[in-house]
């Protein structure tokens, strides 16, 4: 028997190759690389590269970027067989529309929010499901039932319904399928929501065999030999605004002005669904990093350097480990207008903030309001 790997991004990838390096180096592997954030599904090439996996599928089709039209197929043909029972057939049907279900016993997802990694945490019973880590959403309580605050959002309608049905849980709702899958969390005593078999350490150094882990993120990523850290006098961290509201124009403008007024040589590593565009003045040197580089592989070169982000950001994790402090950029009115703009995502309040650093940077950061 084998396992397989289903990768989406850069993310994704970093952490299933530390995986491998820790307890999947017994079993052989195949990839399953699925579109990245509209961006295509490039992440294949990497794939190849690491030199880590049998077989390689790679699709443009994933529930994500379908028409509207298909989507509501897919989703009434997941309530016929819920209704009849058969809500497990219909997940292997899917999963076996991308590769030979029966030749894994082993599947590891970065989430369980996605129609495909959903479909595969459904099928928990009968295989091994290893759950990697999603980022923030992950520390944050996953509720049974749709808050008032969401009702008017048709994304967490969709993912209430998704989940109570057992496919999915887009919106991040209670998902019983997960007790049967292994999570893995870079600070798992932080975990709110546990619902699952076991939670184990991410990124332990125990069993990890170091050299080869070095030696593929290297291979990979050799674009990261050709940066000039010693110049570099900051690295700004973005987030998709538009996730938050629906015109980001104003709140990019006002971390360019930000940017423009303190730094010379700056590194931007953008989210990896990031489509907005980053314009400073002539002077000001910016070399962007490209998205296939998940920010987690910067941090060992960034001793000594600013470290901006933009809103609350899963790197915050990893801060006290490399002893880097970063300073967390929010942008007044945002957080009002995210409230009445209905968006698939929340923004946290102020104290909300505060409350997240104190609890995963622990002293490394600072907070500033522009």
């Amino acid at each position: 028997m084998k396992g397989l790997a289903i990768i989406y991004d850069p993310h994704n990838l970093y952490q299933f190759l530390w995986y491998y390096c820790n307890k999947g180096k017994i079993k052989e592997w195949d990839a399953l690389c699925l579109p990245n954030g509209y961006k295509g599904e490039y992440m294949h090439t990497f794939c190849e590269e690491s030199g880590v996996f049998s077989k390689i599928y790679k699709y443009d089709t994933d529930f994500s970027n379908m028409s509207g039209m298909k989507k509501i197929k897919v989703i009434l043909s997941m309530f016929g067989h819920f209704i009849i029972g058969k809500h497990k057939e219909f997940c292997k049907k899917l999963m076996n529309s991308y590769v030979v279900l029966n030749d894994y016993d082993e599947i590891v997802v970065i989430a369980d929010v996605g129609v495909v990694s959903g479909a595969c945490v459904a099928l928990g019973e009968e295989k091994e499901i290893v759950i990697l880590e999603d980022g923030i959403n992950d520390y944050s309580n996953r509720p049974r039932w749709i808050s008032k605050e969401k009702m008017k959002s048709v994304y967490n309608w969709q993912g209430f319904f998704l989940a109570k049905m057992g496919y999915c849980s887009p919106g991040w709702f209670w998902f019983e399928p997960d007790r049967y899958c292994i999570k893995y969390s870079s600070q798992p005593e932080k975990m709110k929501y546990r619902n699952y078999k076991e939670i184990r350490q991410l990124y332990t150094q125990e069993g990890t065999d170091e050299k080869l882990f070095d030696h593929i993120v290297k291979k990979i990523y050799p674009a990261i030999q050709k940066i000039d850290f010693e110049k570099t006098e900051a690295v700004l961290f973005t987030r998709s605004l538009d996730d938050f509201v629906v015109d980001d124009k104003k709140y990019i403008e006002r971390i360019e002005n930000y940017i423009q007024r303190s730094y010379k040589n700056i590194l931007l590593k953008k989210h990896p669904r990031e489509q907005s565009v980053y314009q400073f003045e002539n002077g000001i040197k910016c070399l962007e990093v490209d998205n296939s580089v998940p920010a987690e592989v910067l941090l060992p070169y960034l001793k000594g350097k600013d470290i901006i982000l933009i809103t609350t950001s899963a790197i915050m994790l990893y801060m006290k480990a490399y002893q880097l402090t970063c300073n967390l950029i929010l942008l007044d009115g945002m957080y009002e207008e995210n409230m009445k703009s209905g968006t698939k995502y929340r923004l946290l309040c102020d104290e909300e903030v505060i409350e997240y650093c104190e609890n995963f940077a622990e002293g490394h950061y600072m907070i500033t309001t522009i």
